[in-house]
């Protein structure tokens, strides 16, 4: 140690110097800090604004729209439920309708479909859909409330009746369906209780301007023709008006061939059938007349009418009637028993349990006239050649027995006798044997044709 100087001891303390007033400055600063960052968090952000206001308007926008539509929505839904729809027929078609279920259908296209429709409790429609189409949708959004396309009732099976039920509301149907419903059509319907209308039909009406839906009009198709009836209800529910259309189509009564033309128009009731004029055409010429058949009191009916023909060509109708495989036999007209052309005017009349068995039964006599005929008969001369005798007996006897389908008629009754008892005692055994040696004498004779 240097003279002069003392020596402390070594202590743990240090002494430092501390500016007081640059310590109360960074207090400070730390508080304004706080301050401005608490102010920056509460001040607005325009930036924020800019960013997020569009999106908040489309939202609202999108909102109000959804909001509106949720509205309409379930204005249109009550009204197009089934109780509401019922209701609405009932009122316009001045009878009971029930319609058990309505929904909307998007497949396969957009639709409103009904389900068990009944009307009048006589009839019900198992399945109606409304169509509705992309741009009916469009107009829908743009407020101008449901535009509708067609209206198509599913596969459906009904009596008569039930169809004249139908055409006695067609007059109605204006005021029970929307102005914009284009049409309403049957996709396959079937009549159960008419043989005469068998098959699918496709049955529609279209509205036509102020005068709503007056006509309906039914078509079947087969594979080479087809016959369309336009049908009219009249000022009596209880009867229609028709007009029938066909081409090359094979009529439900007389001979099974197609026509080439059908023509005929007429009114039908459920007691009366009256065809006031028809026409029925093909390669055999023309046929016209007319008929009425009505129901008695015992529920029977009873057919008369006219029927005429001017130039009926006898060789086409036979070749018609007995139709060949063999191309050059019918162009030949050697081939068919007669030739000629021929003319009548005459009656018909039947009488049936119903109308179909009326005409069935029904029976037509007329003088005819044949203008340049030529009967075609068939050389026996080489029948007893080419036949043994006891093949003659046994077809003579049982026809059918050798050919269900010939048209020979049976002579033979079941005691052995024919119709002809004044000949050989009525013995049907005799009189074949009688023929056979006809035969067998033509065949002796030198001038038949060879």
């Amino acid at each position: 140690m240097d003279y002069g100087s003392k020596e402390f001891p070594a202590t743990d303390f240090a002494i430092t110097t501390v500016n007081v007033p640059d310590r109360l400055d960074l207090r400070d600063m730390d508080d304004r800090n706080q301050v401005e960052e608490e102010t920056r968090r509460r001040r607005f952000d325009l930036s924020v604004l800019l960013s997020w206001g569009p999106r908040l308007v489309v939202i609202g926008f999108l909102t109000l729209i959804a909001l509106a539509l949720w509205e309409g929505f379930d204005a249109w839904r009550n009204a197009l439920s089934a109780g509401q729809i019922a209701q609405r027929l009932t009122t316009a078609l001045g009878v009971p309708v029930r319609v058990d279920n309505s929904q909307f259908a998007f497949s396969p296209t957009p639709r409103l479909q009904l389900t068990n429709v009944s009307i009048d409790n006589k009839l019900i429609l198992n399945d109606v859909s409304i169509n509705l189409g992309t741009r009916h949708i469009a107009q829908v959004f743009e407020g101008k409330g449901w535009n509708w396309g067609e209206a198509v009732v599913g596969p459906s099976s009904l009596t008569l009746d039930q169809c004249r039920v139908l055409l006695n509301l067609l007059p109605k149907l204006d005021g029970a369906l929307p102005h914009s419903l284009s049409s309403v059509r049957f996709d396959h319907l079937q009549i159960a209780d008419q043989p005469w209308f068998s098959g699918n039909w496709e049955v529609g009406t279209t509205h036509t301007g102020n005068a709503g839906f007056t006509m309906a009009t039914a078509v079947s198709h087969s594979e080479k023709g087809y016959i369309e009836i336009q049908i009219n209800p009249s000022s009596d529910p209880s009867t229609v008006s028709f007009q029938i259309d066909g081409h090359n189509w094979v009529l439900p009564f007389g001979p099974k061939f197609p026509v080439d033309e059908i023509v005929a128009n007429g009114t039908a009731a459920s007691d009366r059938v009256e065809l006031t004029d028809y026409s029925v055409g093909g390669q055999f010429g023309a046929v016209k007349g007319n008929f009425l058949a009505t129901q008695d009191a015992n529920l029977n009916w009873k057919l008369e009418g006219a029927l005429q023909s001017e130039s009926l060509d006898l060789a086409g109708l036979l070749h018609l009637l007995a139709p060949t495989t063999d191309a050059s036999d019918a162009a030949d007209d050697t081939t068919t028993m007669m030739q000629g052309t021929a003319a009548f005017q005459g009656r018909v009349a039947g009488r049936g349990r119903t109308l179909v068995e009326s005409v069935d039964n029904s029976l037509f006599e007329a003088p005819v006239t044949v203008r340049s005929p030529i009967l075609n008969g068939i050389n026996l001369g080489y029948a007893a050649s080419r036949l043994q005798k006891d093949f003659f007996h046994r077809w003579m006897r049982y026809p059918t027995r050798f050919d269900p389908a010939t048209r020979m008629t049976k002579f033979t009754s079941d005691d052995g006798t024919t119709p002809l008892k004044d000949i050989l005692g009525g013995k049907a055994d005799d009189q074949f044997e009688a023929v056979w040696q006809y035969l067998v004498e033509v065949g002796k004779m030198n001038d038949f044709p060879h």
